[in-house]
């Protein structure tokens, strides 16, 4: 049986409704589900090992926290095409070696994101140009200090914690 879905409501980036479900058992619920166009994520790491990392303002998060270079899809957009637009837009980076990292799900228990993760090399360096929503400074750091703020804590960020530990996995850091 089809989901039944009442929208309540529809923004820029979200999609949130109502949707009546029948779960693997047989029980039905009603589970308030955001509908998302899904993101892509960049590790941007430079030939010493320094990592792209962002101190970025979020609002929801009740201040900064640290990030990598990422961000929505764009509609009909490819996440390896979001990935490379994101980094330069946020970052100012270039990348002419990529490596597909995976997919995640950022939330799943109310929400459908999928973020699609990339590992860029081989980097050369341009002007940002952040959106206007977006207050962030860039910063590059070796990966192993990125690593063991992960560790400890410092970054809490799901995606980028996650996306440490598979670069640093593909790169024989760990």
């Amino acid at each position: 049986m089809p989901n039944q879905r009442t929208p309540l409501y529809h923004g820029r980036i979200v999609d949130l409704g109502l949707e009546k479900v029948t779960l693997p058992n047989g029980r039905q619920i009603s589970l308030e589900i955001v509908r998302h166009p899904g993101g892509a994520v960049v590790a941007a790491i430079d030939d010493k090992h320094q990592i792209c990392l962002l101190r970025q303002y979020r609002h929801a998060a009740g201040g900064f926290i640290w990030e990598v270079p990422a961000g929505k899809l764009d509609p009909g957009e490819a996440p390896f095409t979001a990935a490379q637009r994101e980094l330069e837009e946020e970052a100012g980076v270039l990348a002419s070696h990529w490596r597909e990292l995976g997919a995640i799900y950022s939330t799943p228990g109310f929400c459908d994101e999928i973020l699609h993760l990339y590992l860029a090399q081989q980097l050369t360096f341009t002007s940002s140009a952040p959106q206007p929503e977006e207050y962030l400074e860039v910063h590059w750091l070796p990966l192993t200090q990125a690593l063991k703020w992960a560790y400890s804590g410092q970054i809490k960020d799901a995606k980028t914690l996650v996306i440490l530990f598979r670069a640093a996995g593909v790169l024989d850091l760990l």
